[in-house]
This record gives C-alpha cells, sequence and structure tokens, in this order.
C-alpha cells in the first residue's frame, strides 16, 4: 500500500473531524492543566505576613505554618480530632505529605492526570460513537463517496483508516494528552513545591520511583484492548452507517427491539430465538474483561481471554467486511 495515499487518508479524517478529535480534547486537557495552575497559585498557599497559609482541609480552614530558618519550612498541623460545628475532621496538608510521605508528589500528579483522563474518556466516547455511526453514512449523503471511488484508493482501504480513527488514532490523543498533563503538572509542582523549600531531588525521586510516567501508557494499552473488546458494537455501527439510508442511529438500535421480541416470545410463547443468550454471552466477555473498561484498576491480559477476545475480532471483523462489501456494490443513498 503506498504510504503517502494513507498519510492523506488520515490527514483527510483529522481534517474532517479536527473539532471531534482535537480541539475539544485539547481544550478539555487546557482547562484541566488552568485549574491545576489556579489550584497552586490561590487554594495551595499564599505567603502573608511571614507565613505560609494552606487551604487543603475539609473543614475550608487555613492550615498556617511559619518558615523555621533552622531547618526550612515547618507546619503545623492541627489536631485531627478537632470538631467543626460538633462534628470531627481531619485536616488535609497537600504540603506535609509531600514532605513526609516519598510517594505522596507523584501520587498528586497521577491524580491531576486521571482527572484529565476521566474528561477526556467522556468525551472521546460521544466523539467515536457519533463518528462510527456517520462517517461512511456522511459520506454517501454528501456524495463524497463518488469522488473518492475515482481517487486511486480501495474502499477496503478507506473503511479501515476510518476504523483505525477510533481504535487507535483516538487513543494515541488520549496519551499525548495525558503524558501532556503528566509532564506540564511536575513541572507546575516543582515551582510550587520548590517555592516552599521542598528539596527538588526529593521531587525527582517521587516521580522516578512512582507510576506518574508509566500509568499514561497502562491506560493507552486499557483502552486500545477495551476498543478492541467492544469491535462487535464499533464494527455494528460501521455496518449500519454504511447500510443505512437515513437516521442510522435507528437502525443502530435494532438489537434492543430484537432483544425485547426475544424476551416477549420467550415469556407469552416459550419461544427462544436466542438473541438474549447471544448478547449475555458477550456481556461475560466484557465482564471477564472489565478492568480493561474501568480507569485506575489494573488491567493484565491471561490465557483465559484469548478466546472470548479472538471472537470478538472476529464477529467485529465480519460485521467491518459487510460494510467494505457495501461500499463496494451499494453506495447509493
Amino acid at each position: 500500500m503506498n504510504s503517502k495515499v494513507l498519510t492523506t487518508q488520515f490527514k483527510r479524517e483529522f481534517w474532517e473531524n479536527k473539532i471531534s478529535f482535537l480541539v475539544t480534547p485539547a481544550l478539555v486537557s487546557a482547562l484541566i492543566l488552568l485549574v491545576i495552575i489556579c489550584a497552586s497559585l490561590f487554594s495551595g498557599s499564599l505567603l502573608k505576613d511571614g507565613s505560609f497559609h494552606f487551604t487543603y482541609n475539609s473543614a475550608d480552614e487555613s492550615v498556617q505554618s511559619t518558615p523555621s530558618p533552622e531547618n526550612g519550612p515547618k507546619l503545623k498541623i492541627n489536631d485531627s480530632s478537632q470538631t467543626v460545628a460538633g462534628a470531627p475532621f481531619k485536616k488535609i496538608d497537600a504540603v506535609t505529605s509531600v514532605m513526609s510521605e516519598p510517594g505522596a508528589f507523584d501520587s498528586m500528579v497521577m491524580g491531576s492526570m486521571y482527572v484529565n483522563c476521566a474528561f477526556l474518556y467522556l468525551i472521546f466516547s460521544i466523539v467515536m460513537a457519533s463518528y462510527s455511526l456517520r462517517c461512511l453514512f456522511d459520506d454517501r449523503k454528501n456524495k463524497d463517496i463518488l469522488f473518492w471511488r475515482s481517487m486511486p484508493l480501495s474502499e477496503t482501504t478507506n473503511v479501515l483508516v476510518k476504523l483505525a480513527m477510533v481504535v487507535l488514532a483516538a487513543p494515541i490523543i488520549m496519551l499525548a494528552l495525558n503524558m501532556l498533563i503528566t509532564v506540564l503538572s511536575i513541572l507546575i509542582g516543582f515551582v510550587f513545591f520548590g517555592y516552599i523549600g521542598v528539596k527538588m531531588s526529593f521531587l525527582l525521586a517521587s516521580i522516578v520511583h512512582g507510576k506518574s510516567l508509566y500509568i499514561p501508557f497502562q491506560i493507552f494499552y486499557e483502552l486500545v484492548i477495551s476498543l478492541l473488546v467492544s469491535l462487535p458494537v464499533i464494527g455494528f455501527a460501521f455496518f449500519v452507517s454504511a447500510l443505512s439510508k437515513k437516521a442510522p442511529f435507528l437502525m443502530f438500535a435494532s438489537p434492543a427491539l430484537l432483544a425485547l421480541a426475544d424476551l416477549s416470545l420467550r415469556k407469552f410463547f416459550g419461544l427462544n430465538i436466542g438473541f438474549i443468550d447471544l448478547l449475555s454471552v458477550y456481556f461475560g466477555v466484557i465482564v471477564q474483561m472489565k478492568s480493561a473498561f474501568i480507569l485506575q484498576e489494573s488491567f493484565s491480559f491471561d490465557h483465559a481471554m484469548i478466546l472470548p477476545f479472538i471472537s470478538c475480532l472476529a464477529v467485529g471483523g465480519l460485521f467491518v467486511a459487510a460494510a467494505i462489501w457495501l461500499r463496494n456494490n451499494r453506495y447509493e443513498i
């Protein structure tokens, strides 16, 4: 395959979907970064009258620390058994944690990245669902397919490039944004904690011995696995997008009607068409690999998952193959 043609196809997809795949996720990450900076500047500490005032506690009260010329800044923490309005509360001081626990700074960096990742999960779930259902449909609706069929490019390549946008390009974009937030959070932490006297070597050791630089790649791996497990759903969306003459979402929802019909036949006539059983098998696979779908839960692939994983790839591949056949043989709308 001509690499230049393939590159052009990806550029075309990014150009036509730059708002959903690039601009919106980047704006979300920029907003998260802005929140981190504001938290560091305004919520973390204020230098006032020779003392640092921190507001990291559940009662929204400041925890005051006075710099010690001998040993650097020492923090006075009120006893956690104190009460507010008759109820006990526990003070949480970020600076004290960083200075006393080697892994605290690394955990804070990971926390920033996880917040960013959670929002990106939400954004990309909507983006990829919408893209899968409309990408082939819009080509036919807008007559763009006639132009692309005149180019030296097969429909197989065209569909597979669109599929790669979902199962590969989107995770790579998320990885890049997660790494960006991680690195910038580390730099902001260096400036913030360095300003109040925490040694740079202590912060570096926390990152080197921690997981903040590794976790974004773990999330990328888990996201790719979860998307491949979801290939029957993604492939069906591509098939519907290639088949529908209007309103692809309504056709995409047809399995729900089929499941309802199967349930009704079982209940009233004792007939079993097996569709619910088939869905139960697929849901069982998802449950077996649920760790790949859950943020902050580590996933490890074992031999018991091989056959279910291959089955998901096979079913999804059949739907994609059907979409390619439709693109080659029926593209009118």
